[in-house]
């Protein structure tokens, strides 16, 4: 599992590149991932009022490959077929994480993970990222599991900084071992499965952390000047 610093997440051959979102700011974003990918096809997986129309014209504009809507209502064996076969897939979150869960839950995050794994760009906007970490958050702020892609992490896209994220501020200060990152609109976190980190656009990416670790690093700092005396 690649590690740097307090942020471990899955191995694979691919990236997972999370971003804060904002189709008006993403395109920057989008056309580094892009640059990133190996030649081939794109998909892309919308919950957006326009089913990913702008997306994919957007993609397009920066110079995707033609690529396609995945119909989410597909069976899982095509779903997993048609995913199998990009290098890019771009998942557009929408404004709600309770359709982001029901949404991707079964074979679209099957086929996610293993398409990351075998070498595809996953680029993930808005409120997808938030599922990524060890707990999501639902649409009435009740604390369920995320599937811990990136792990012991809480992730808050849209955010500047954690004192403007209640949500955040709450997983902080309720599970010691919690990781928060908060990714600002026009930032992104990218995480090579190799190990690479990497902020991009605006390079907003806040990482905090749980009480477990202060406490931890505290004492570390202590038998440092126990060492040095």
């Amino acid at each position: 599992m690649p590690t740097r610093g307090f942020l471990n997440w899955l191995d694979g051959l691919g990236w997972l590149v999370l971003s804060g979102g904002e189709a008006d700011v993403s395109s920057p974003i989008r056309a580094k991932a892009l640059a990133r990918a190996a030649s081939g096809g794109a998909l892309y997986i919308s919950l957006a009022a326009d089913e990913g129309e702008a997306l994919q014209e957007d993609l397009e504009d920066l110079g995707a490959p033609a690529g396609f809507v995945l119909d989410l209502k597909e069976e899982p064996d095509v779903l997993l077929k048609q995913m199998s076969e990009v290098t890019l897939i771009v998942v557009e979150g929408g404004d709600s994480l309770d359709e982001v869960y029901e949404a991707l839950s079964g074979a679209p995050l099957e086929g996610l993970r293993t398409a990351y794994e075998e070498g595809t760009v996953i680029l993930l906007e808005g409120m997808a990222v938030n599922l990524l970490g060890k707990w999501a958050m639902t649409d009435e702020g009740s604390v369920l599991d995320g599937i811990e892609w990136v792990t012991n992490a809480f992730l808050e896209p849209g955010v500047g900084n954690i004192g403007d994220s209640p949500a955040l501020q709450a997983i902080l200060s309720e599970q010691d071992q919690a990781v928060g990152v908060a990714i600002g609109l026009g930032s992104a976190l990218a995480l090579g499965g190799g190990g690479d980190l990497e902020a991009w656009g605006e390079e907003e990416v806040v990482v905090a952390l749980g009480r477990g670790y202060q406490t931890q690093l505290s004492q570390e700092a202590d038998l440092d000047e126990d060492d040095d005396e």
